[in-house]
């Protein structure tokens, strides 16, 4: 029965110890945390069952996501300035393991990091508090608004992006021309297939069709360079390849026209 007792104070300071690192330095302690957790689970079970690693994580971390909460809103500057220390650190840790990781460089997410920093420092100064109608959220609540902010930063990336390609076929026509040929009849027919080509894509209505298509056969980008710039998988490139050539194939014009590139 003792070492039994033991094995669960163990594991109660384990779940303290987890929690408080990932957002409560500063401002609780590892003995803190575990008498609110033992307190909690001896409320909501029986004294004879044992509770889950899981269990007694989750009751460590919304005690901690309330305290947290309830820091950041602190009209004392120490505290509420360690609270914002945790607060960063656990944003990041959010982005970086987010899905947008791989599409933001590293000033994009900076900014992403900042507007939301800013935006919830803005929610906390409000009379009352801006915030999750249960304190013991706020980490999900905050995570929630980091993640909103990221998928706005990608989605402008990527709509600035497929401007710019849609752009660029005018430049890379000009540059195939000049660099390849020296007839000018042959300038002529390089100059209306690579139009024939552009306005054949830009009539497709995916938008990732059209950049996929831009992309690889006027922008000269390769796939994997471009999967990386849309933030999707390669394959999704090449799916999507696929799928827009069979578009374009649909289209009688469009093959009599483009027979060189769809062949």
């Amino acid at each position: 029965m003792i070492e039994r007792c033991s094995d669960l104070e163990r594991t109660i300071y384990s779940a303290a110890e987890r929690a408080i690192q990932r957002c409560a330095r500063e401002l609780l302690t590892v003995e803190m945390v575990a008498a609110q957790v033992r307190k909690e689970w001896e409320e909501l079970s029986q004294r004879n069952e044992e509770p889950s690693q899981k269990l007694l994580n989750r009751l460590a971390l919304r005690y901690c996501s309330r305290t947290l909460y309830r820091a950041c809103c602190s009209s004392q500057t120490e505290i509420r300035n360690f609270a914002f220390a945790n607060l960063r650190r656990y944003m990041e840790q959010t982005l970086r393991q987010s899905k947008y990781a791989s599409s933001l460089t590293p000033f994009a997410a900076e900014d992403v990091l900042q507007q939301t920093l800013a935006d919830l420092q803005k929610a906390f100064l409000q009379d009352p508090p801006d915030g999750p109608d249960d304190p013991s959220a706020f980490l999900k609540w905050a995570q929630t608004v980091i993640l909103r902010h990221a998928y706005a930063c990608v989605e402008k990336a990527r709509h600035e992006m497929t401007v710019s390609l849609e752009e660029q076929p005018e430049i890379c026509i000009e540059a195939v021309v000049d660099g390849k040929n020296h007839d000018p009849e042959e300038d002529a027919i390089s100059r209306e297939l690579h139009q024939a080509l552009k306005n054949a894509i830009l009539s497709l209505s995916n938008p990732n069709y059209r950049i996929v298509l831009i992309g690889i056969y006027l922008a000269g980008i390769e796939e994997c360079e471009l999967a990386a710039r849309m933030g999707v998988q390669l394959q999704d490139i090449y799916l999507w390849r696929h799928r827009a050539l069979n578009a374009l194939r649909s289209k009688r014009e469009v093959v009599e026209a483009l027979h060189i590139w769809l062949r």
